[in-house]
């Protein structure tokens, strides 16, 4: 029976999305006890590519903790579309066990209305003093989690934004070279109250695909791309429809297998008592 239960584990290795779908299918509660059983990387992978009502659903299932542990491990902005599923209550608990940097980010996203570019940013983006060399900036970047665009930002003490630098011309510079030296205008930025409709007719987008965005006191936020508000412009309407189905499977029908619900279900009994402590 055990090896029913390692079956289930290595489906989700290999298609995450698929048995996301199963899982989907299946009542919240049964659905939690096989995320909750399963890795902690496997958990926030199911979780991640759950649709986010019926990730929240799961998570309302887990303790705070495991929950939070869990969605440590998916991308800000899949948190928040997560979290915002989940009472004002349950919302807090789970944001107050996130590591400090984590519950950070994605309190700033559920800031935000989901209509607004706010709720939409990568918050997460590293920036640079302008006062450093290029040296210091490189150390800085060395160990952060840049995202794919050609340029870095620089903020004051104040988190104004003090200019830009590309990534290339920081990489070709000397190291002893005044970061200052390198530093361009930002050609211009979203206001992250700026609604998503006004924010895609933006002229800024023939130049770049990807933005700065700054709150009511012009502090630097983090970036937006195109591709990510257009997207969610489009699934506002979808979103709300979800919401409205009360779990409702006839949406679900077209993404699932057949019988990997039940595959995913007759796991559950079969799972070592002690599989989560082994793998610790």
């Amino acid at each position: 029976m055990a090896d029913r239960f390692t079956l289930a584990q290595k489906f989700v290795e290999t298609d995450p999305l698929a048995a996301a779908r199963a899982l989907e299918e299946m009542a919240p509660k049964s659905a939690s006890k096989f995320i909750d059983a399963v890795a902690d990387p496997q958990s926030a992978s199911l979780l991640a590519s759950m649709m986010p009502y019926h990730a929240a659903k799961c998570v309302a299932n887990l303790s705070a903790a495991a929950a939070a542990r869990y969605l440590a491990g998916v991308e800000a902005r899949e948190m928040a579309k997560i979290l915002r599923f989940l009472g004002p209550d349950e919302r807090a608990g789970v944001v107050k066990a996130l590591p400090p940097h984590l519950a950070a980010r994605v309190s700033l996203l559920l800031h935000y209305s989901p209509a607004v570019v706010g709720a939409w940013l990568n918050p997460g983006v590293p920036t640079l003093p302008p006062d450093c060399t290029v040296a210091d900036a490189k150390a800085r970047l060395a160990n952060a989690d840049v995202p794919d665009c050609d340029r870095i930002y620089a903020v004051d003490a104040k988190q104004s934004l003090a200019g830009a630098v590309k990534l290339a011309a920081l990489i070709r510079a000397a190291d002893e070279t005044p970061l200052t030296k390198l530093l361009k205008p930002v050609a211009g930025s979203l206001s992250a109250q700026e609604s998503l409709l006004t924010a895609l007719d933006s002229p800024l987008w023939l130049e770049t695909d990807f933005l700065a965005v700054l709150d009511r006191r012009g502090r630097f936020i983090g970036i937006v791309r195109f591709a990510e508000l257009r997207k969610a412009a489009q699934g506002q309407r979808s979103q709300t429809e979800v919401k409205d189905i009360s779990g409702s499977l006839m949406d679900l029908a077209e993404y699932c297998y057949l019988g990997l619900a039940d595959v995913v279900g007759s796991s559950l009994a079969a799972a070592p008592r002690n599989e989560r402590a082994r793998r610790r």
